[in-house]
């Protein structure tokens, strides 16, 4: 809570609200900064007859930290995403971007209220630094795969809800085992309880609706019913927690894990395919696949008869077949419609541009 308080009656480690400026209009001292004895005199020094300050350092971390880290999170990934989602560039305006970033706005907004929660995000940013990441990932990707399933802003912000919370659970498991490259299967099993635990914090710390609860029981449940904790299948798994699970996966392949490497966004593209019908449901799958251009504009490819090229122009939503230009070979700088010359299929991504030694000028 901020109050304003006489300069000289600030109490020591409490922590300014708002930055402080000298007689000059310099500013000496930032919003964050934790009273001393040293700046509290220089301060009143200065002329500065009354601040505001925070009492505690957590609550400055819950109003000042937390919020603009989620915003410069979301806005980094809507760029990511703006690239390889399957649109044309006069189709960008019907993405209605602006208005995905205000319903996630007012998500974070809403969960800013509960503290117990928040005080669980903040240990999480600053010991579980790719939770929180990958946290706010799923929210966008969840949010954004809302949109296509035509969701209504109430349905958008209560799958936001329970998606920026899904991994909250996590926070209950050791951090050395979740650091790990290999795992025990008793410690498989320790992670494998992180839908519960987290279920459970929640419940009992945060004023969300049992709807949102149970998506994030069920994040982790599979179409065919081989997913955890409860083995629930089809449609009987809550239908945010089919989303969230789609957009977990999505968002952890293309992030770098103590076990492996990230993925391209082709080969997630096609793992997920793949798993249509047994991890996701088919309708989600088929959405994702008209959204999600695995070969976004300026990546660079290897075609079936070695030659290299980068992707200059896309089919939607025939997102395997796009655009090409030849960067390397006999044919170095020609232009390919891969929907027009069926006779050549892109085999993977070179994810390093190293292995192209020749460039189009």
């Amino acid at each position: 809570m901020i109050r304003e308080v006489k300069t000289n009656y600030a109490e020591e480690k409490s922590v300014l609200a708002e930055p402080v400026y000298n007689r000059q209009g310099k500013m000496i001292y930032p919003s964050g900064t934790v009273i001393t004895v040293f700046n509290r005199m220089q301060i009143y020094m200065e002329g500065v007859q009354h601040i505001r300050i925070y009492e505690k350092m957590l609550d400055y971390q819950l109003q000042e930290v937390i919020r603009p880290e989620v915003h410069n999170k979301m806005t980094a990934q809507l760029r990511q995403l703006v690239r390889i989602r399957g649109t044309k560039p006069d189709e960008d305006r019907d993405f209605k971007l602006y208005e995905v970033k205000a319903m996630m706005s007012s998500v974070v907004e809403d969960f800013l209220g509960e503290k117990a929660v928040i005080e669980k995000l903040a240990s999480m940013r600053s010991a579980y630094e790719y939770l929180y990441q990958h946290s706010v990932g799923v929210m966008i990707k969840s949010m954004l795969l809302g949109t296509s399933l035509g969701l209504s802003k109430m349905q958008l912000e209560s799958l936001g809800r329970a998606a920026i919370f899904h991994d909250i659970g996590m926070l209950f498991i050791p951090l050395e085992i979740m650091k790990k490259p290999k795992l025990t299967e008793e410690e498989y099993q320790t992670i494998k309880s992180h839908p519960v635990k987290g279920y459970l914090f929640l419940k009992d710390n945060a004023s969300l609706d049992a709807e949102i609860l149970k998506a994030i029981l069920e994040h982790h449940e599979r179409w065919d019913g081989s997913g955890y904790p409860n083995q629930k299948k089809g449609h009987a798994i809550h239908e945010n927690g089919q989303v969230i699970r789609l957009a977990d996966t999505f968002d952890s392949m293309l992030n770098d894990r103590p076990y492996r490497k990230a993925y391209s966004v082709s080969e997630v593209h096609e793992f997920i395919m793949s798993q249509s019908g047994t991890h996701f449901n088919p309708k989600l799958v088929e959405e994702f696949k008209q959204n999600i251009n695995p070969y976004p504009i300026n990546t660079l490819v290897e075609l079936n008869d070695g030659t290299s090229a980068v992707v200059t122009g896309t089919n939607a939503p025939f997102h395997t077949r796009p655009i090409l230009t030849i960067v390397k070979g006999p044919l170095r700088g020609k232009k390919i419609d891969l929907m027009k010359t069926r006779s050549y299929t892109i085999i993977k991504t070179l994810k390093d541009p190293g292995e192209v030694s020749d460039t189009v000028d």
